[in-house]
């Protein structure tokens, strides 16, 4: 297998790009005198703010880097500090030679993708469906683990691995002339295509301005929504015990999708909507404040807008009648006990499907090693491109299976550096 080796800071990632032939190796080394990251000639400098512009306004790591959920606080600009022995490498890499290196991988990375990437995408999907399946034949009996289980693996990924990467567009230029499983059709522009593509609490519209738009272009600054450390600020500062702010992020966990994570995303959504308008956002509004359930009883999105009747109706009314109440409808013919039993399974897998994306999606970003940055970089610059591995985490990868229950994110800086690849 062809090896590629580059040099990134400290961080280290190893890619295994199945199906095809090549794996990437992708090592931090500073030292490494030849490595076309590297400049020969750098020097540590006295902040990086001053010496590095492709990076300033970045704050380095800390301990106690994840902040938990929920905050209404916004990051305050923070002077530049002298730069801290393990960020020296900074100071060091070359953004010009990164940006090359990135786009020419990238670039050859999607003209290799084919028919191997379809199979892929298919032979996942019948897995779901195969999830789908057992948990929908299994339903009617007492709640058990292996329906719970069927159950959450299909919402799982159907959203993590299929609707991610389709809405990505990683499979647009294999398109069957469908459309449907390409970025400007999958899931949209229906209640019949949401349910047959990807169902779920979450608007797929609002989604994809929330995530593929805010979130992938500005990672780790004030716009990024998912921007862990300021959402979780609050439970992080408040004068609690630390088993009770475990409990509550144990909570957190099991209601996320429903509690913050819908509601935020159609926020976003109906602020492009305003600002499509071209006046400024109301004052009622703030733009980073993360949105949650509760705060349908403030005047924010009435300022935009809208309301709960209205978020209910588009977004997550059609899924609490479809899921839990449609779908288990039928064994009513059986008898009510087979119903219920029905709807108890579906709202266990629920709360399963809560814990395991939280699990698999909050961990990509959050660590006491990871960076947050004050400013915005240019798309696709050298600088961009560095935000996307210093602000994201691997886990182990390689193997169906364990890409499986991982979501397929598990590969995250590959996925932040290049997401138009599909997930082979």
């Amino acid at each position: 297998a062809a090896t590629v080796t580059l040099s990134w800071g400290w961080c280290c990632c190893c890619y295994t790009h199945q199906g095809r032939t090549g794996t990437m190796l992708a090592v931090v080394a500073l030292a490494h005198a030849s490595s076309a990251l590297v400049a020969s000639s750098a020097r540590l400098p006295g902040s990086i703010a001053a010496s590095t512009p492709a990076l300033a306004h970045f704050t380095a790591p800390q301990s106690l880097r994840s902040r938990p959920i929920f905050a209404s606080a916004t990051l305050e600009p923070q002077v530049a500090a002298p730069t801290a022995a393990e960020d020296a490498w900074i100071a060091r890499t070359d953004l010009a030679a990164f940006k090359k290196d990135c786009q020419a991988l990238g670039s050859r990375l999607e003209a290799e993708q084919g028919e191997a990437d379809v199979k892929h995408l298919h032979k996942m999907v019948r897995w779901s469906n195969a999830c789908g399946l057992i948990g929908l034949l299994t339903m009617w009996m007492a709640p058990n683990p292996i329906t719970v289980a069927a159950l959450s693996l299909w919402s799982m990924s159907r959203w993590t691995m299929i609707a991610h990467h389709t809405c990505h567009g990683g499979y647009n230029k294999q398109d069957d002339g469908t459309g449907r499983w390409t970025s400007g059709g999958f899931a949209l522009g229906s209640l019949r295509k949401r349910v047959v593509d990807w169902f779920d609490w979450m608007l797929p519209e609002a989604w994809n301005v929330e995530h593929n738009n805010l979130h992938h272009f500005r990672l780790g600054e004030s716009g990024d929504p998912d921007l862990v450390e300021r959402n979780l600020d609050t439970l992080r500062t408040i004068k609690l015990p630390r088993p009770l702010k475990y409990v509550y992020v144990a909570f957190l966990a099991c209601v996320w999708k429903w509690y913050y994570y819908a509601p935020n995303t159609y926020k976003q959504l109906k602020m492009q909507e305003w600002k499509k308008t071209g006046k400024p956002l109301p004052e009622e509004v703030v733009e980073h404040d993360p949105f949650v359930i509760t705060k349908f009883f403030e005047g924010e999105a009435r300022a935009l807008g809208y309301g709960f009747r209205d978020y209910m109706k588009r977004v997550a009314g059609p899924y609490i009648a479809l899921r839990f109440l449609a779908l288990p409808a039928p064994l009513l013919i059986f008898g009510k006990a087979f119903f219920f039993n029905a709807v108890a399974n579906l709202l266990l897998a629920d709360v399963l499907s809560n814990i395991h994306t939280f699990i698999v999606i909050a961990t990509n970003h959050a660590g006491d090693d990871l960076y947050k940055f004050e400013g915005s970089v240019t798309p696709k610059s050298g600088s961009f491109y560095m935000r996307q591995v210093v602000s994201s985490v691997n886990f182990r990868t390689g193997g169906d299976v364990n890409d499986f229950m991982h979501g397929w994110l598990n590969y995250q800086i590959e996925h932040h550096l290049w997401p138009q690849l599909s997930m082979l």
